[in-house]
């Protein structure tokens, strides 16, 4: 029997990640540096996080048999934990390079990788929880 880690680590995350988006929002409405810096740091924890949940997850997924029914659905949680890593570290790079700082046009990109970022995040937590409560994924099984 192995220990199973994802579990443990898909909250930070997912909290991190949209606490990012709330922090950066929040910057634009209240002008000041603190929002902007608070943002800029969950997203750096977040990106992280998420990319020790990839790696947990991964591992994880290797007692999957090749045969279950939930395959279908842990090969997209897969690859949409993969595309949210690719989007928030695309945001991280290019919150870096603009110290959270964008031109209008530029913020318009920047606002639209948050709401797809946003998108995959809700979209890899509902199918993680539907391997777990519909397929019973990592779960146990009770032998008397």
């Amino acid at each position: 029997m192995s220990f199973n880690l994802h579990p443990l680590m898909v909250h930070f995350p997912i909290a991190l990640l949209l606490s990012y988006i709330a922090l950066d929002w929040m910057g634009r409405l209240w002008k000041g540096k603190a929002f902007t810096e608070a943002a800029w740091y969950a997203l750096l924890l977040g990106v992280v996080g998420t990319l020790v949940t990839l790696v947990t997850g991964l591992l994880a997924a290797r007692v999957v048999p090749m045969d279950s029914p939930a395959l279908a659905t842990l090969t997209t949680h897969k690859f949409i934990g993969m595309a949210t890593f690719v989007i928030f570290g695309i945001q991280a790079v290019c919150y870096a390079r603009n110290r959270g700082q964008y031109t209008p046009g530029k913020q318009a990109l920047h606002t639209a990788l948050q709401l797809i970022g946003l998108g995959l995040v809700l979209a890899v937590g509902y199918l993680g929880g539907e391997l777990v409560y519909t397929f019973g994924i990592g779960v146990a099984t009770f032998v008397p």
